[in-house]
């Protein structure tokens, strides 16, 4: 295990968490807070002064005192990233590029981008349910201990339940930190739990697809098993109103995708199989 962490840790370039969010919705810590000048952390009460920003007036203790309070705030600079990452079926789609092994390069990449700048790091991973969870903490040797569970990752589960990660986080993480999740997205609507993670979290979404999944080649007559039912159709390739709508189906889906987070104030990044993640950040020179 020790050399397959160290292969890892060698093979992928580290992405700063900051390259993800978009600029004014990051964190504090080596990233810019999301309340403008202010840290995140609620550090008392003092007696108004001229000159005080009167946005931070705190009106229920200036009314019980008869005179203006305001709030103060403690920089913090300390942020805390959750790698929160898809380990049901779906995500080992069997594609040209390997769409399992991308998840795994990509959270690789997230984690040793948050050690490089000190952040403090967790792991979640999830199928039909929470598997694995690791409390977000700092240093080397606990990103070999993230990244050694992230390669040793054996879900009881071959379905996903997208909310089941999201509704955890938001009730077992008190502190105010950033969720990346890294999946396919296939699977039941989630945004409602989304919304709710995101009134205490900051959260962004990182889509893992294959080419094959969204444009199907013309190989004649095929076999799909869809990968957490079991199903299987036989279908043919060559028919190009198959592919057609094959196509159009894989466009509304990440259109699906794009919308429902789009409400949430939520950040995706479309990663394709094969690519480096680093690459695929909007805005990065190839």
């Amino acid at each position: 295990m020790a050399c397959d962490v160290a292969a890892l840790i060698s093979g992928v370039r580290p992405v700063p968490l900051q390259a993800l969010l978009p600029v004014g919705g990051m964190q504090a810590g080596g990233h810019r807070s999301s309340l403008t000048g202010q840290g995140v952390e609620f550090a008392g009460i003092r007696a108004y002064v001229p000159g005080d920003d009167v946005r931070t007036i705190d009106w229920k203790v200036t009314a019980r005192r008869n005179a203006p309070y305001v709030r103060e705030y403690a920089e913090d600079r300390e942020t805390t990233l959750y790698i929160t990452v898809d380990v049901s079926a779906s995500a080992g789609f069997c594609g040209t590029a390997g769409k399992e092994e991308a998840v795994i390069e990509a959270a690789a990449a997230l984690a040793l981008g948050a050690v490089e700048n000190g952040d403090r790091l967790g792991l979640c991973l999830f199928s039909g349910r929470v598997e694995t969870f690791i409390p977000a903490r700092r240093g080397k040797r606990h990103l070999a201990a993230v990244l050694a569970a992230l390669l040793d990752r054996r879900p009881f589960s071959g379905r996903t339940d997208l909310a089941a990660p999201l509704r955890f986080i938001a009730a077992a993480v008190p502190r105010r930190s950033t969720v990346a999740v890294v999946s396919d997205f296939f699977g039941d609507p989630f945004f409602d739990d989304l919304a709710v993670l995101q009134r205490r979290h900051e959260a962004v979404l990182v889509r893992v697809t294959d080419a094959a999944e969204d444009a199907i080649p013309d190989v004649g007559l095929i076999s799909l098993e869809d990968p957490e039912t079991g199903e299987q159709v036989i279908a043919d390739t060559s028919d190009p109103v198959f592919r057609a709508r094959y196509g159009e189906a894989a466009e509304e889906e990440a259109r699906a995708l794009g919308t429902g987070a789009g409400t949430c104030r939520t950040p995706v990044l479309p990663l394709r199989a094969g690519d480096d993640l680093i690459d695929a950040v909007p805005g990065r020179r190839r």
